[in-house]
């Protein structure tokens, strides 16, 4: 008997060590997205699949507001970056479309598609000063292009030279076609002098047609989206 509880004692020891235990394990991509965030690097991506049955121009707009106003319109000013959303076939001399077919190095041989984009992507990185931060818009397969926004420092009591932004997506539903279609808002921080603290909250994504009462709270901001044009 004296034996048997021993046994069951011990077995019961174990396994509540084996409980407790802790392994080191490789580290996935993921567990660094909380390191880059708070070193200023973040990526959005769209799906744009909907646009692969037919060439589209995609021209990357940024729009500056300040205190409500449209002060800059990339669009408007001719700071263009157009990117397509395929390249076909027909766009090689015949000799290399034959080299391209023959190597399999087409998209789609049949429909006449080299390379196709399904996705855009936006990223954002530290540009080395405060007062800037870098943006690369991405067409998979396509291309890129990059920019900086020059942001504007805090107007509040305790905070003068200090840089604080954030960045909200739009609700997104369908890309207007021959028209803006906003992805991303890169807002600063304001003050709020009724509780004496700097934020920056409201909706976690906007309404395209930006309605939203936050957007009249927000001192500085840009809205980055995509026109698409055949």
């Amino acid at each position: 008997m004296k034996r048997f509880f021993f046994l069951l004692a011990f077995s019961l020891f174990f396994l509540n060590t084996n409980a407790q235990e802790i392994k080191s394990v490789e580290s996935s991509f993921e567990d660094y997205l909380p390191l880059l965030k708070d070193a200023g690097f973040e990526m959005f991506s769209f799906d744009i699949s909907s646009l692969k049955d037919e060439t589209y121009q995609i021209t990357f707009v940024t729009k500056e507001y300040v205190d409500g106003e449209l002060v800059f319109d990339s669009y408007r000013d001719d700071f263009l970056y157009v990117i397509s959303n395929r390249t076909m076939l027909s766009e090689f001399p015949a000799d290399q479309q034959e080299q391209i077919i023959a190597e399999s190095r087409a998209y789609d041989i049949e429909k006449g598609i080299y390379t196709l984009s399904k996705k855009i992507s936006i990223g954002f990185a530290p540009a080395g000063a405060d007062s800037l931060k870098k943006v690369r818009m991405i067409v998979e397969n396509q291309g890129s292009s990059g920019q900086s926004l020059s942001l504007k420092p805090l107007n509040a009591p305790g905070f003068e030279g200090h840089y604080a932004y954030d960045i909200r997506p739009f609700k997104q539903d369908t890309i207007a076609i021959g028209d803006f279609t906003p992805l991303l808002l890169v807002g600063s921080f304001w003050y709020d002098e009724a509780h004496g603290i700097v934020r920056f909250c409201g909706e976690n994504s906007f309404d395209k047609d930006m309605s939203s009462e936050t957007l009249k709270l927000i001192p500085h901001y840009f809205v980055i989206g995509i026109r698409v044009e055949k």
